[in-house]
């Protein structure tokens, strides 16, 4: 048995991580994958955990100062805990976001990684930027196997497909509700870029509010709808939160553009083209690893750089992102090394 310790509760992204691990580890191991939450004290799990091969901590920018009791409760007493535990495709937290050197784990999460590291050959991670922030912690046996939304196992090995046409886009919204100006700008882009493409404009974190979204979130959410609507009445507008099934629909579209890092890598490991704009570090991160153009909310020049590149791209047929789907493919001869290291 292998457990999966997730953050899959509202953002469609955490789903996706899962998703996409619970996979790569139901491939390459024939141990039943048990998933529990990450966000729960795992006392009454003792048992059912120390049973296990392994627990792995899946996903997302878990790499905060407090990873131990903050993002993963886990136990009081570690000791209580007797199989190893694998960091995995975990991220950086985007904290410090312009000196991510200057990034540093609280005292207990400190140690937590330390006896973590000891008890595995090396810790998986999402891109160059955490890994660099993890060496600089003293971790040194880490491996940068990418986010396992990287893996779409039908995708490996096949090419970027070719847009001839594109007619159905995704545009994913931000997670800051105060980027009304921003969204309805892009909006306005597009639809002078793709005249007769049918968009969606979907949000990854719902947009009601509930226990995981506020009021002011939602009033910000919905004035980006209200706006892009005004661009142009044709855009449909989704919530795609809490269940994966949402985004099936995905994978009949053409081309992403948005503020969604998991969008933006379904994307790109179904061999197709996206662009993601960075809201922090993490995205940043993520880009410049998988050496794609940077475009970050604070640049004043963002809205005028994504009209140009969209532009560059439409004229090659987007065949530029040829590149990433190699990357992804020889990345992940890394990933089946990193997964084959694991204990058995």
């Amino acid at each position: 048995m292998i457990i999966l310790l997730s953050g899959q509760i509202k953002n469609i992204g955490d789903f996706l991580i899962t998703e996409r691990a619970r996979r790569l580890f139901d491939h390459f191991f024939e141990d039943e994958i048990v998933i529990l939450d990450r966000t729960k004290i795992l006392d009454d799990k003792l048992d059912l955990i120390n049973k296990a091969k392994f627990v792995v901590l899946c996903g997302g920018p878990a790499y905060a100062p407090n990873i131990y009791k903050g993002i993963y409760p886990l136990v009081d007493d570690m000791t209580k805990i007797k199989v190893p535990i694998v960091p995995f495709g975990l991220g950086w937290c985007g904290r410090p976001a312009n000196d991510p050197l200057a990034f540093r784990f609280d005292n207990d999460s400190q140690i937590f990684l330390e006896e973590a590291h000891k008890s595995i050959q090396n810790s998986s991670c999402r891109c160059n930027v955490t890994e660099k922030v993890l060496n600089h912690n003293g971790f040194k046996n880490v491996t940068m196997t990418g986010c396992p939304v990287w893996y779409d196992l039908e995708s490996i090995n096949k090419p970027f497909k070719k847009i001839d046409e594109v007619k159905n886009i995704v545009f994913t919204t931000a997670a800051d509700p105060k980027l009304i100006s921003q969204t309805v700008k892009i909006i306005r882009v597009l639809n002078k870029q793709f005249p007769n493409a049918n968009i969606t404009m979907t949000y990854h974190r719902g947009i009601m509010p509930d226990k995981h979204t506020t009021i002011r979130a939602t009033i910000g959410y919905l004035a980006m709808a209200l706006g892009a609507k005004l661009v142009s009445s044709k855009i449909k507008i989704k919530d795609v939160a809490y269940d994966l099934r949402k985004l099936d629909f995905y994978d009949d579209c053409d081309f992403h553009i948005g503020y969604r890092v998991h969008a933006h890598l379904y994307f790109l490991s179904k061999r197709l083209p996206s662009i993601l704009i960075n809201e922090d570090g993490r995205g940043k991160g993520m880009v410049e690893t998988m050496n794609l153009p940077v475009f970050n909310i604070e640049d004043k020049e963002l809205v005028s750089r994504l009209d140009s590149q969209i532009t560059t791209y439409k004229k090659s047929n987007f065949e530029a992102f040829t590149a990433v789907g190699d990357y992804i493919d020889n990345h992940f001869s890394i990933m089946k090394k990193f997964l084959k290291s694991l204990p058995n």
